[in-house]
């Protein structure tokens, strides 16, 4: 059993609390989703509870952190290990070799098993998470679900009692996220305490046993599963929480009788194609247009190409087959390269300066950076006091804004977005999806490369969805149309 006992934590560096009086009960074998707005404290409560603090990341800390009685922040990392087990965000970021196999092993040599235990640790690893089709591989050859796996594979072979997961789904394709779900679901199952840091919770719907909702620092409220399913809309929204149900969003937003071909066509793709070097093509024969005004979604499995077809789209990459047209006239890759802005999925690459402020004005001219359209993105971005502060410091859905706000400074009139809302919470995402609406109103294109099926239903006008056939699938046409996109995001 995990109990916080009137627990506070302030980080060094830290003006005030970043958890205040933190009580909470986490029985053994509990399911426990954490859940609250960007910047509420999840990320501190995890910390705590795997160690990062106070040892790597020192402070004020006041009240008890107990496991079975035992203080969890006088707990010597090394002794910690064998006990609570994380999966970060990004897999990358705790991984040590460079094939998946000696990554499996590698958290048990440091606990200094014998050669004969290792091996039976991982061959039960494999089998009890079905990763035999990933052994003896290149980490960095596989996909983000494939990441992951190999990552839960080698906290699980520690055999901790306790497993924490932050914000697990973030890069995940719908087929990974119920691979995900599978494996979370063997774990609890299997009786062990697990504790799931996200925002877009509906692939948990059925594992929850307890929900603890933050804000501000604060443990405010924490609800049994019959509770937050039966949480009212209203009081959902008002906590910034995402639903439990986002195959109703598709309903709810868009309306098979509103009508298209309402938007100013001004782009052409044609028969495009593209493949690396001597190898299978990623993509071929991709048709499609796009008009003023228009937000095209991108879907597709991790793997499909989504992300090679943006760096064509936008002239990182040339094309192999096929052309693209803007008003008319043919683009080469430098032309489009002009025309087009790129937000990555992942800020860290994208952030340069010192400052929030410099970041949204960099490379711009003295007119183009003028101080009253910084403020105002700065405040439609809920960026304002964050100002000053420096883009590294931030949290990952702050720096997701941060770069979306440099979209937002830049007037391009090809826009491409790279999983804009991973690690958002509800009003985050709601805001970003006004501001690209708002973008595209202005009569520029937009594309969007998302698994978040909330956002999607809410802001597109148009589904790509990169398969082998390639099929453009547009929202506003039938009822059917709308029957085969949720059965293809939901799998039901």
């Amino acid at each position: 059993m995990i109990e916080f006992k009137d627990f506070s934590f302030q980080y060094e560096e830290g003006k005030e609390d970043s958890l205040k009086h933190v009580n909470l009960t986490i029985p053994d074998g509990t399911f426990l989703l954490l859940t609250g707005r960007s910047g509420c404290g999840k990320t501190t409560m995890i910390r705590s509870l795997n160690g990062l603090i106070p040892h790597f990341y020192p402070g004020t800390m006041t009240g008890e952190l107990l496991q079975n009685g035992v203080s969890l922040v006088e707990m010597p990392p090394s002794e910690m290990a064998g006990k609570i087990g994380t999966v970060f965000q990004d897999p990358r970021s705790q991984f040590f070799m460079t094939d998946t196999t000696r990554e499996l092993a590698f958290g048990c040599e440091n606990m200094g098993y014998s050669r004969e235990e290792i091996i039976r640790r991982m061959v039960k690893t494999a089998q009890d998470l079905e990763l035999g089709e990933y052994l003896n591989r290149n980490i960095f050859a596989l996909s983000s679900g494939e990441k992951q796996q190999i990552a839960i594979g080698s906290v699980y072979a520690m055999t901790p009692d306790v497993y924490i997961f932050d914000e697990p789904s973030a890069n995940l394709d719908y087929e990974a996220t119920r691979r995900l779900t599978k494996v979370m679901k063997f774990l609890k199952n299997a009786g062990k305490t697990v504790v799931v840091v996200e925002h877009r919770f509906y692939y948990l719907r059925e594992l929850i046993d307890q929900v603890a909702w933050m804000e501000q620092g604060e443990l405010v409220r924490t609800f049994t599963r019959e509770e937050f399913w039966n949480l009212e809309e209203e009081t959902r929204i008002r906590y910034g929480m995402r639903t439990l149900f986002p195959e109703r969003e598709l309903r709810k937003y868009q309306s098979p009788s509103q009508a298209e071909g309402t938007h100013t066509p001004v782009l052409t793709v044609s028969g495009l194609g593209y493949a690396y070097e001597k190898r299978t093509p990623i993509f071929s024969d991709v048709s499609f247009t796009a008009g003023e005004g228009e937000i095209i979604g991108i879907i597709g499995h991790n793997g499909a190409g989504k992300t090679t077809l943006l760096s064509v789209l936008t002239g990182l990459l040339k094309e192999k087959t096929g052309e693209i047209r803007f008003r008319g006239n043919r683009l080469s890759p430098r032309k489009r390269r002009k025309l087009s802005y790129l937000v990555m999925q992942d800020a860290d690459y994208q952030l340069f300066a010192s400052s929030v402020e410099e970041e949204l004005t960099l490379g711009l001219t003295p007119a183009e950076a003028g101080g009253e359209k910084v403020l105002r993105t700065l405040d439609e971005l809920n960026l304002k006091e964050y100002r000053e502060r420096h883009p590294a410091s931030l949290s990952g859905g702050q720096k997701q804004r941060v770069t979306i706000g440099a979209a937002l400074m830049k007037n391009s009139q090809m826009l491409y977005f790279d999983e804009p809302t991973s690690g958002l919470d509800y009003d985050s995402m709601v805001r970003v999806s006004g501001l690209i609406r708002v973008l595209a109103e202005k009569g520029g294109v937009i594309f969007v490369i998302s698994h978040d099926f909330e956002f999607l239903a809410r802001t597109c006008t148009k589904i790509l969805k990169l398969d082998r056939h390639q099929r453009t699938y547009h929202l506003y046409r039938t009822e059917e149309v709308i029957d085969e996109l949720i059965d293809e995001l939901t799998e039901k």
